[in-house]
């Protein structure tokens, strides 16, 4: 990415920005065409510039499906950063971008679960209530990501929201090691969780 381009989504400075296209009216199009990893709506969402994000993502919208090096897309991004209003920007803009998968096969929810971002959940989930269910390549899903990242938080707002959904099930998902999210809760010793999960299994048993 040309350096000047770069320096102005870092800062998130729209003027620069116009003042660049005004001057090479191509700059973001020859960002696209070179197969640059890391486009300037990347570096924006990294840095929390949501008037930077908006005036790219009208300039260049396809750049919200670009996944960086990291195999994040701007939506990855600005979900694990927990920056609400980039998300809903985003989401307004492509609503099916809630689905795009990233590395590990992980989706912007799973990030935002992964961190702890619980406005972003509800958002995400408000979105598509259809990608609480996806899981990742390690077959977790978001609930075992809560545990593993010890967001108890995080965890308890995912029950409310599948209480809604009807979506209990989830807790008898089991991951590629065979584990579901109360065998990962005992054994990573997060009791509280636990207590939370067994009467619930109760009403939602495997057999």
């Amino acid at each position: 990415m040309e350096g000047r381009l770069r320096e102005a989504a870092q800062k998130g400075d729209v003027h620069h920005l116009r003042s660049l296209i005004d001057e090479v009216p191509f700059l973001l199009r020859t960002v696209s065409l070179a197969g640059t990893i890391e486009t300037p709506l990347h570096v924006a969402c990294l840095s929390g510039h949501l008037e930077f994000s908006k005036e790219i993502i009208h300039l260049r919208p396809e750049f919200a499906r670009e996944l960086n090096q990291d195999g994040f897309s701007p939506l990855h991004i600005a979900s694990a950063n927990g920056d609400i209003e980039i998300v809903k920007e985003l989401l307004n803009d492509d609503h099916n971008l809630y689905l795009l998968k990233g590395k590990e096969r992980r989706t912007p929810l799973h990030y935002a679960v992964i961190k702890g971002r619980e406005y972003v959940m509800k958002e995400l989930l408000v979105a598509s209530p259809d990608s609480a269910e996806e899981v990742t390549a390690r077959g977790e899903t978001i609930l075992h990501l809560a545990v593993k990242n010890h967001q108890f938080e995080a965890f308890k707002v995912l029950l409310e929201n599948l209480k809604e959904l009807n979506m209990y099930d989830l807790l008898n998902k089991k991951d590629i090691q065979g584990n579901t999210v109360l065998h990962l809760a005992v054994s990573t010793k997060q009791y509280e969780e636990s207590f939370i999960i067994i009467p619930l299994l109760s009403l939602h048993v495997d057999f």
